[in-house]
């Protein structure tokens, strides 16, 4: 079964990387710390490395949808942004689809690799502490 792993290591910048297809419980627990962070009340940027995610099922998506409306408020104060890597159009195609059903709060751009990401949120994370 599938995993999101959490790096919080270089806050304000975390990382959350999928590994593989998840269940529903740990689909559930990785949008419950995104919640978290976006409610903490600290600027904060993130990677989203879904390069092994797989197809993610229309529930989970669903979940997604709910989780960015109901955040909504939260992430705009708080989130710089979100840097999603992704390995196929496919992938790139499911986050267009949710956009339009739940335009982003943030900032968000897609990327094919790590170090093109992280330099895209640091700039936004700059941005969004200047005073």
């Amino acid at each position: 079964m599938g995993q999101v792993i959490f790096d919080e290591t270089d806050n304000p910048l975390m990382r959350m990387t999928y590994k593989g297809l998840c269940d529903d419980a740990e689909w559930q627990r990785h949008l419950d710390v995104m919640s978290e962070w976006a409610r903490r009340g600290q600027v904060y940027g993130v990677v989203i490395d879904a390069r092994e995610v797989g197809r993610v099922p229309a529930t989970q998506r669903k979940g997604i949808i709910e989780w960015i409306d109901r955040d909504r408020g939260y992430l705009a104060k708080n989130c710089a942004g979100g840097a999603l890597i992704f390995s196929n159009a496919i992938q790139q195609g499911l986050w267009t689809a949710i956009s339009w059903v739940a335009p982003s709060p943030i900032p968000v751009r897609m990327f094919r690799d790590t170090p093109s990401a992280e330099a895209w949120l640091r700039d936004q994370l700059r941005e969004k502490m200047a005073p």
